[in-house]
């Protein structure tokens, strides 16, 4: 089934978004660990600029690809036909969970208290 091209152009432009992030994060670390100037006068940082462009190249790549529209169209597919757990289910299962991992963090506890109290009486 096809999908909206404006609901995998909103897919494509939160990924070139987030890889705006990313690569914004990166620039800015090795601005800083280059020691390159920063320049004052400026409104916008070179690694903000670098990123933008980046980011947009990205986001063009996108939307012109043939094969990672279809991918993505497979892709949202596949998760349209996905059986999500109802309300129920996740708070029984979050419920299990908590409790296996209490009794675990029990279980841990004693073991490293009784190691401990080992430790103590062979060092003395």
């Amino acid at each position: 089934m096809k999908r909206s091209k404006k609901t995998v152009s909103l897919i494509y432009l939160a990924c070139a978004a987030i890889s705006w992030f990313i690569f914004r994060e990166m620039f800015a670390t090795l601005w800083v660990i280059a020691k390159l100037p920063q320049p004052l006068d400026w409104i916008i940082a070179p690694s903000d600029i670098v990123s933008s462009v980046l980011a947009v190249i990205f986001f063009v790549i996108l939307i012109s690809s043939e094969k990672v529209d279809i991918f993505t169209n497979d892709v949202i597919t596949e998760l349209s036909e996905v059986v999500w757990p109802k309300r129920k289910e996740i708070v029984l299962s979050t419920g299990v969970v908590s409790v296996l991992v209490g009794i675990c963090a029990g279980i841990l506890f004693g073991f490293d208290m009784v190691w401990g109290l080992m430790i103590r009486i062979f060092y003395k």
